[in-house]
Parts: C-alpha cells; sequence; structure tokens
C-alpha cells in the first residue's frame, strides 16, 4: 500500500492554490505536510479525503483505503459526550465502549471528561477527543490537520505520543507547522511551496 500524487493542481475563483504538486506516502510511513499558510495544504487534505475535487493531476493507491481524519476543528457533535463522540465511527458500539474509553484516559481525560458532553469540554479535551475517534476509527491512512494546536506543551507531548504509538505500521499525513511535531512523530517532512501568485 502506497499513495503517489502527481501533478495535482486546484485554483478556487481562479486563484491558484495548489500548482503541480506531487508528493508520495509509503506503507507504514508517516510524514509531515510543512509549508506557509496558505499553501495548500489543508485543501490537499480534503482532496484525499474526497471533499475537494482536483482541476487536475493524478492520486493513485487511494481507492479503498479507510482514511481516519482529525480535522483543524473538532467536528464533534456538542450534545454527545466525549465518549458517545468517540463511538460514532465505530462498527460495533457495545463491544468497542471500553477500548475507547481507554483511549481518551490514555489521553489524560478523566471519568468525568469522558462522560460530559463535548460542548462544556475545554478545547484542549475536545482535540483530544478527536484524536481518539481517528484512533479508534482504525483508518489505513490517518490525516492530522494541526491535531496538536492548541495543547499546551506537556499535553502535546502526550497527545503525540498517543498517535505514535496507536497509528504504528498506518501510513499517517500529518499537517503542521512545528518542526518539533514532525521530529516527536518521527515523520519525514514534505515542504508545500508558497502558493503560485
Amino acid at each position: 500500500m502506497s499513495i503517489t500524487v502527481t501533478g495535482l493542481c486546484k485554483a478556487f475563483d481562479a486563484k491558484p492554490v495548489l500548482h503541480g504538486f506531487g508528493f508520495s506516502l509509503a506503507d507504514g510511513e508517516t510524514v509531515a505536510l510543512m509549508g506557509p499558510s496558505g499553501c495548500g495544504k489543508t485543501t490537499f487534505l480534503r482532496i484525499l479525503m474526497g471533499l475537494e475535487t482536483p482541476d487536475a493531476g493524478t492520486i493513485e493507491g487511494l481507492r479503498g483505503l479507510r482514511i481516519a481524519p482529525v480535522f483543524q476543528q473538532d467536528r464533534l457533535c456538542p450534545g454527545l459526550s466525549a465518549l458517545q463522540n468517540v463511538l460514532l465511527v465505530a462498527a460495533h458500539p457495545a463491544q468497542t465502549a471500553a477500548q475507547a474509553e481507554g483511549l481518551l484516559r490514555e489521553l489524560g481525560l478523566d471519568e468525568d471528561d469522558i462522560r460530559r458532553p463535548a460542548a462544556v469540554l475545554s478545547g484542549g479535551q475536545r482535540r483530544r477527543a478527536a484524536l481518539a475517534r481517528a484512533v479508534l476509527a482504525d483508518g489505513d491512512l490517518v490525516l492530522l490537520d494541526e491535531a496538536f494546536k492548541g495543547l499546551d506543551e506537556a499535553t502535546a507531548a502526550q497527545a503525540i505520543d498517543f498517535v505514535r504509538r496507536r497509528t504504528q505500521g498506518k501510513m499517517v499525513l500529518a499537517v503542521t507547522h512545528s518542526a518539533a511535531e514532525a521530529a516527536a512523530l518521527g515523520a519525514r517532512v514534505v515542504r508545500m511551496p508558497a502558493r503560485p501568485d
């Protein structure tokens, strides 16, 4: 299993965001995608998820892959608890509730946090629930769009360690502005060029 991207182009309102972007991700590899703001990192992830369509270029190896994303926004249902949000991706919620709870505890959420509605959790707690959900989804490809943003240093280190341990053997693509995060993930760094004028 691997993904190869060749000559990818995407424009919005005639303004190019991606122009001839090429990329590869090997089976079991973690890559940190870095580059200046506005260079198309999030757009590229949205294309991989099928949420945007490229104007040109090819993506090989994506068909049939299960994708587990963590978006820049947490995308949690505010009225559901952290645990219920994580279980949304479970094939058999009754069988995986204990597993989901274990993942949340690994990320430092306590019993009260796990049962509390997402609407009243802190931003960092919501972030960690989103990470637990992506891990429970058990995708072939894990996409992390600034997944550790807003976490304090100790919590970010805990979350990065969690992701690294729990995604071993999977393809992981992490958008980040932090070289330290990339190094902590053990990631190969791919730098995207600035957006063409």
